[in-house]
């Protein structure tokens, strides 16, 4: 391996549980090597030098509070330029919380749609988000 740095990650242990599954289910020789495997994945998927136009979709799952609906409904009237089209659900997680779920199919310029996911990556109650440019 090449010249591997130790560092300290502390998780709650119903996330430990889950890295476990995958690691056996994977294949995985041991934690490490799954969340070196994760961390190289979110590099490569969040490589956000692109400009000019582009397309994608961009995803958040979230505690749905009045406040955090209330700033992703505005979100979503700052940027609706961009927004091609919004599919929202509301689903209950493995561990038995109710989260929404919001889908965001966009296009356009780079830059904006850069800014609205870093917008929509800062929703207080956040679980996830993800964005996937083509």
């Amino acid at each position: 391996m090449v010249n591997v740095e130790r560092i300290s990650i502390s998780f709650p242990k119903y996330l430990l549980k889950e890295i476990d599954k995958i690691v056996k289910k994977k294949g995985y020789s041991s934690r490490s090597e799954l969340i070196r495997d994760a961390v190289r994945k979110y590099i490569l998927e969040n490589d956000l030098d692109k400009d000019g136009l582009i397309s994608g979709i961009i995803t958040v799952v979230y505690t749905p509070t009045k406040e955090s609906m209330e700033k992703m409904s505005k979100l979503y009237f700052e940027y609706n330029e961009i927004v091609k089209t919004i599919n929202q659900s509301y689903i209950t997680t493995s561990c038995g919380k109710n989260k929404k779920v919001e889908i965001f199919v966009v296009e356009g310029n780079a830059e904006k749609i850069y800014e609205f996911y870093e917008q929509i990556s800062k929703i207080d109650k956040k679980i996830y988000d993800k964005i996937v440019i083509f």
